[in-house]
């Protein structure tokens, strides 16, 4: 039965049910990976060109490319009269350099001579780091006018690699026989109506490869929005609570994500930085600024390490987001977006900084549930008169999975006030929650244990 052909408009992906003994046969074992990427741009895929270079593009999200991370290369390629395109081994040092990359490249027609594409890729393999695994990734339409299953079967047999086939446009019109030949298993197909379910699924193939390499966790799941097919399901998985069945291709995909980040690394952060920016702390605020900022930096910045969001409170109606989760990708970004924080003074209404803080969950200001752990840092005098009721707050956002800190400065510094010690003990997690700029240092080691994973990468 040909799932994927069957449904026109229904989005499914079978992620293969396997053992703990049987991780090892279906993807990389590590944390670090070569991928090499073979990309067909002859007449055959002319028209969707554009389709498959976005699929490499999109599915490219899951990866951390760079020396230390993922390793990529790249074969694109037509005919034997028409110019290759070699990529050697890390020739994008980031991701942003890859996309720039690949965004620039274009169909150029000719015939589809899969075979020499891939003897070009033993020689590329021959050239890769061989103590990582490799995941060899071939985009096209299985239409060649040469038979790769020579060179395919090569690939197969070297050492600690997989290779897996993705096609973009209409099922029908794929030769599925020969991308079994590239791959050596039907399941290392990708075959999917569409780009952007074929990216999504080729996303989560290589985020499986990183959770089982990285903590050897395994899945039995499939997805599926007929429910006709679901004894086939069970049958796949062996086990009916491992079948997640849903109407609609976003929503099976959204249940997908969140089964398959339970078992991530989890070395992400979400930083809220909340500052008082009330009239009393007028004195503190670039205090407040430079200790903020000593952490930022002693931080990895970016999607798949720390995002950092920044809320400022003074009365009620002057307490804002400055910048959520989703705004800044660097660590420079950052620093300069805490420089720009300025105070309009006011009241102390900190609860409602704590609620606007909270905020900070929802994936539209760039939350990551279920893998970032949740981390508050709320830097102020301690003293309130207005808004909420901060332990309220704070236990609101505690119950949504923040860990709170509180961090003062005591000084001394003309002008400032004393600081509030008995509200500083309701807003933290705990007294061990508790820190100012002499034991600010400590506070940082503590954050860092969270985001420890990514910087020793």
């Amino acid at each position: 039965m040909d799932l994927t052909s069957d449904f026109d408009e229904v989005f499914i992906v079978a992620l293969l049910a396997v053992a703990n003994s049987d991780v090892s046969d279906l993807l990389p074992n590590a944390c670090e990976l070569n991928v090499l990427i073979v990309l067909d741009r002859s007449d055959s895929v002319k028209g969707g060109f554009n389709k498959s270079r976005q699929f490499v593009i999109d599915a490219s999200d899951e990866m951390v490319i760079g020396p230390t991370h993922h390793r990529v290369a790249m074969i694109v390629y037509s005919g034997l009269s028409y110019r290759r395109e070699v990529f050697p081994w890390n020739f994008a040092k980031s991701n942003e350099e890859f996309v720039r990359i690949t965004n620039n490249l274009r169909a150029i027609g000719g015939t589809t001579n899969t075979k020499k594409a891939l003897e070009v890729a033993i020689d590329v393999m021959a050239q890769r780091n061989k103590t990582i695994p490799t995941l060899i990734m071939v985009v096209t339409d299985g239409r060649s006018a040469d038979d790769p299953k020579i060179p395919a079967q090569r690939l197969q047999q070297e050492p600690n690699t997989w290779v897996y086939a993705a096609a973009t446009g209409d099922p029908e019109k794929v030769d599925k026989q020969e991308l079994e030949d590239i791959t050596g298993n039907p399941y290392h197909i990708v075959l999917h109506r569409g780009r952007e379910h074929a990216a999504d699924v080729a996303r989560r193939l290589l985020r499986k490869a990183q959770l089982w390499s990285c903590n050897e966790a395994s899945y039995h799941s499939v997805l599926s929005s007929n429910m006709h097919v679901r004894q086939e399901l069970e049958d796949i998985t062996g086990n009916p609570y491992h079948i997640v069945l849903h109407r609609g291709r976003e929503h099976a995909a959204d249940v997908a994500r969140r089964l398959l980040r339970k078992a991530q690394v989890r070395c992400e952060m979400d930083l809220v930085l909340v500052f008082d920016f009330s009239t009393t702390t007028d004195p503190l605020i670039e205090y407040y600024k430079e200790m903020s900022k000593k952490l930022v930096q002693a931080l990895r910045i970016g999607p798949h390490y720390t995002l950092v969001a920044a809320v400022t409170f003074a009365t009620v109606g002057r307490t804002r987001t400055k910048f959520n989760l989703k705004r800044y990708k660097t660590q420079d970004e950052v620093m300069k977006a805490i420089d720009e924080l300025e105070s309009t003074g006011g009241t102390t209404a900190i609860g409602e900084g704590i609620r606007e803080a909270t905020k900070q969950i929802s994936q539209k200001e760039g939350a990551r549930p279920e893998i970032a752990t949740k981390v508050m840092i709320i830097f102020t005098d301690g003293w309130v008169n207005k808004g909420p009721d901060p332990e309220e707050m704070k236990k609101v956002a505690i119950d949504q999975g923040f860990e709170i800190y509180a961090v003062s400065f005591v000084g001394p510094v003309p002008n400032m006030v004393h600081t509030n010690n008995e509200m500083l003990s309701v807003l933290a997690q705990d007294s061990m929650h508790i820190f100012t700029e002499k034991t600010f240092d400590q506070l940082i080691q503590k954050v860092k244990q969270r985001n420890l994973k990514c910087l020793s990468a």
